[in-house]
């Protein structure tokens, strides 16, 4: 299992091997191969000044060399300079004859450029030609795309909301054989949010399997999320916290945990992850849901009321947060209130399964006391009149709306 430590020592090895090879440099300072590998090195391990070194004496050198060009723009990629990176970018497209892989490179990184700086739909608007065409069955060997590309695309796909098309094009790819286990880890993610969950365990287990030490956020929040779905509690806050470990302000992977805190009954905790996880998306209905349940389970009905009403704020026309408040009122014996959100919450989703329990509560059928056992039927599989569960509740919860 991939964990905090592990990628520690990843990041440490890196680090190593970039001393090692500069030691190697020394002896031999134009050695091409190995300030290609140094800078690498440099990149992959924030070394920012060091690989700036190793390209400027690489440009020195070889001044002439389109590949220490683009590498020029990585390392000012890496260091956040888009400005100098899209400027030497704009200079490298105007390059004649330039072979599939050096446009595609370059491609790669001026769309990494739109995605940076937040414009994710320019992002998928400039890479929508080269990729829609290597997705085609008539696009064979170098057509095909890199997976640094595949990934961009993937991302910027689920970024704007279109994981159906993410899914679609990754399940061409796979058909191909051309599904590189990087992307997979992003296609992973999108076919959780798109409700196709075989290809989402598929694609997950695909990426950690191959990655083990370097696993995309993506698909560390994926495993996460379908081990809420299996209600394994620690499976899905060890997939959480790597998620985190990798990218500790990332809200999805922190309500991941904050539901496997509230699975496994440490509500405190997740009282505590879900007020974290709001401060990086705090329009994040789901969340709202979730952080409402927590302070359910811990008597707290202001505090849930408040939350449910924060998600109506959000979205008015959603079921489930009326459903939510109509449980809080059940439990604070406001009948005709309880009644009023049970009926808007049946009217928009028909079989809400919160509204459901609020008519369990207000017919006496369940104990108000008994707030564990609340938690546990929220998150335990067990299924409503409707056919539906109540995990389906919760994985619709750490879903995106769009």
């Amino acid at each position: 299992m991939t964990t905090a430590a592990s990628l520690s020592a990843g990041a440490s090895g890196d680090l190593s091997r970039l001393d090692r090879l500069e030691s190697y440099l020394r002896d031999d300072p134009a050695n091409e191969s190995l300030l290609a590998e140094a800078f690498a090195a440099a990149l992959r391990c924030g070394a920012w000044d060091r690989a700036e070194f190793h390209v400027r004496h690489a440009r020195a050198l070889w001044p002439q060399s389109p590949a220490w060009a683009l590498r020029e723009t990585e390392g000012a990629l890496a260091r956040g300079d888009l400005d100098a990176a899209r400027q030497l970018l704009s200079e490298l497209q105007t390059s004649p004859h330039a072979p599939r892989a050096f446009s595609d490179a370059v491609l790669h990184n001026l769309a990494f450029i739109d995605f940076q700086e937040n414009r994710p739909a320019d992002c998928v608007e400039r890479l929508a030609p080269r990729m829609e065409a290597a997705a085609s069955p008539s696009q064979t060997g170098d057509e095909q795309t890199p997976a640094a590309l595949d990934v961009l695309w993937l991302r910027a796909l689920h970024h704007v909301g279109d994981p159906g098309r993410a899914v679609q094009w990754a399940q061409v790819r796979e058909q191909a054989g051309a599904l590189a286990p990087e992307a997979a880890g992003i296609a992973g993610l999108a076919a959780l949010d798109a409700e196709q969950v075989a290809d989402a365990a598929r694609w997950a287990a695909q990426a950690l399997g191959a990655e083990p030490e370097r696993p995309s956020l993506e698909a560390l929040v994926t495993r996460s999320s379908l081990a809420l779905a299996e209600t394994d509690a620690r499976t899905a806050r060890a997939f959480a916290e790597a998620a985190l470990a990798r990218q500790p302000g990332d809200g999805r992977a922190r309500s991941a945990l904050a539901f496997a805190q509230l699975l496994a009954g440490d509500i405190p905790g997740a009282i505590r992850e879900f007020r974290a996880a709001l401060q990086s998306m705090p329009g994040h209905i789901g969340t709202w849901h979730g952080l409402g349940w927590a302070q359910i389970v811990a008597q707290d009905l202001a505090g849930a009321r408040a939350s449910f009403e924060h998600a109506l704020e959000l979205d008015r026309n959603f079921g489930e947060s009326h459903g939510g408040l109509a449980v809080v009122f059940a439990l604070l014996q406001d009948e005709p209130s309880a009644r009023a959100h049970i009926e808007r919450a049946a009217r928009l989703g028909g079989g809400s399964l919160a509204g459901r329990f609020a008519e369990a509560v207000l017919r006496g059928e369940a104990n108000p006391e008994n707030f564990a056992r609340l938690a546990e039927r929220i998150l335990d599989g067990q299924t409503s009149p409707g056919g539906s569960s109540m995990l389906d509740v919760v994985m619709a919860a750490l879903r995106p709306r769009h």
